[in-house]
């Protein structure tokens, strides 16, 4: 059966992030802002996808993903929720 917890702690996370900007924000604005949020977002969900593609990969192979495994891919879904509403901020409706 799988837990519900991973899933719950990437929601956290995300929420987390979401309402904390980033440190290492640049003050680029405008279009060039938008820019650059999009492309954040995109890279954090090609990499989420990957990771659940090889772990997917993993369990049709009979084996079983570890936690620190789980773990990554509960992280990578987390960025990819808060960056891409972070680029919804940015770049507006």
């Amino acid at each position: 059966m799988v837990s519900i917890r991973p899933a719950l702690a990437a929601a956290g996370a995300a929420a987390l992030l979401a309402l904390c900007p980033p440190a290492h924000a640049s003050p680029v604005t405008g279009r060039g802002a938008c820019d650059e949020a999009l492309a954040v977002a995109g890279q954090a969900e090609h990499d989420y996808q990957a990771l659940k593609r090889e772990l997917q990969r993993i369990v049709a192979d009979g084996g079983h993903p570890d936690a620190s495994q789980r773990r990554a891919l509960g992280d990578a879904e987390a960025k990819t929720v808060s960056t891409a509403s972070q680029a919804q901020r940015i770049c507006g409706p």
